[in-house]
């Protein structure tokens, strides 16, 4: 991402359904997020549990790139 200081990403949490072995606190995955100036979420593909909010949350930040004014615009490349 050369060129750029801010690239559109989602932190998800997986297995949130395995609650005894979580390895990182929510509050842990949310600071991380703000320090990414991320979206973030925890998601369960067992339970299907915000496996769609996801890719919302992927798409939002994409969009946010988009209401940058004009003449502060970053490249962005998706690989």
């Amino acid at each position: 991402m050369k060129g750029t200081e801010w690239v559109p990403m989602t932190l998800v949490g997986n297995k949130s359904d395995l609650h005894m072995q979580r390895a990182i606190s929510i509050d842990e995955g949310k600071q991380l997020a703000q320090q990414w100036d991320c979206a973030w979420t925890e998601a369960s593909a067992r339970h299907n549990e915000n496996v769609t909010k996801g890719f919302e949350l992927c798409i939002e930040q994409i969009e946010k790139e988009n209401q940058v004014p004009e003449g502060e615009k970053k490249n962005c490349v998706i690989s």
